[in-house]
């Protein structure tokens, strides 16, 4: 009688399939879940006032992310803002991109983003570039405030009052600057407030140019003619601003550094007048 002989397939049995199946799906499914994953960014602000859990990150108005939490630094100076931002929206976090608070901003010369009066603050983003990046120092400002380039001359007054960074300086009530830092002078007997001028309006500011505290109301109280009440526009009084003027008789450009005292009203003759300057080219 003859024995049948038993041929040994080659081929693994189909029951190793299965696992090896689970194991291809399982890996798909960790590159897939990588692939949609949020990319983690950390902003620092000097002041995160509106700002919680949940707020949205936005770039041209449309939804690109969300806040997940907000913590102190170690040294309690800033406020540092872990993000979300969608993968789709991944190139917005480069070296050079931009991030700063949306609020809303109410003056007489008009209004701005009052969307957030209903939705509330938001994050907005400005793509930049360079290679990828996860920190990033928010401004305290919007971009087309920031004083990066400009005339940066001192201001010297007695006290700061109203006045803040970020708020504008006029000429003939056009803006034409920009307050930034302020600080003690080294003898604690004055505040000493930076100001930017934007380059196309620096040859406006002459070495014996005046400026003064337009913010406030100047009362002027007389027997006969009674109260007047004056102020340099209702946009300053409203937000705050610093104003100046060139005699006719103008003098040298200023340069950088060239410090000015910071006058708490403008003398009556300063408003009226009107050199003729080339503030152009």
């Amino acid at each position: 009688m003859e024995t049948a002989e038993v041929k040994r397939s080659h081929w693994p049995s189909p029951i190793w399939l299965v696992p090896l199946l689970s194991l291809i799906v399982a890996a798909w499914l960790l590159y897939d879940q990588l692939l949609q994953r949020d990319v983690q960014i950390e902003i620092s602000f000097e002041n995160g006032a509106g700002i919680k859990s949940g707020v949205e990150l936005r770039y041209r108005g449309v939804p690109v992310g969300s806040v997940d939490e907000i913590v102190l630094s170690d040294d309690l100076k800033t406020v540092n803002v872990h993000a979300s931002l969608n993968r789709d929206a991944e190139k917005l976090a480069r070296e050079k991109s931009k991030f700063w608070i949306v609020e809303p901003e109410l003056g007489i010369a008009g209004a701005r983003n009052l969307d957030t009066l209903v939705s509330g603050k938001y994050i907005a983003v400005e793509p930049g570039e360079g290679e990828p990046e996860k920190t990033f120092k928010g401004l305290e400002t919007p971009p087309d405030q920031q004083p990066d380039l400009g005339l940066k001359i001192t201001l010297v007054a007695n006290q700061l009052g109203s006045l803040k960074k970020g708020r504008h300086i006029y000429y003939r009530d056009l803006e034409v600057g920009t307050i930034g830092e302020s600080e003690l002078s080294q003898d604690g007997r004055f505040v000493e407030i930076q100001a930017i001028i934007k380059p196309e309006y620096s040859k406006l500011v002459r070495t014996n140019s005046k400026f003064w505290n337009s913010s406030g109301l100047t009362v002027d109280v007389g027997l006969f003619k009674g109260a007047e009440v004056q102020a340099s526009s209702l946009e300053n009084l409203l937000r705050g601003g610093i104003s100046f003027a060139t005699p006719p008789e103008a003098g040298n450009l200023a340069g950088p550094g060239t410090r000015f005292e910071l006058h708490r009203e403008a003398e009556d003759d300063w408003r009226e007048w009107a050199p003729i300057l080339k503030w152009q080219g």
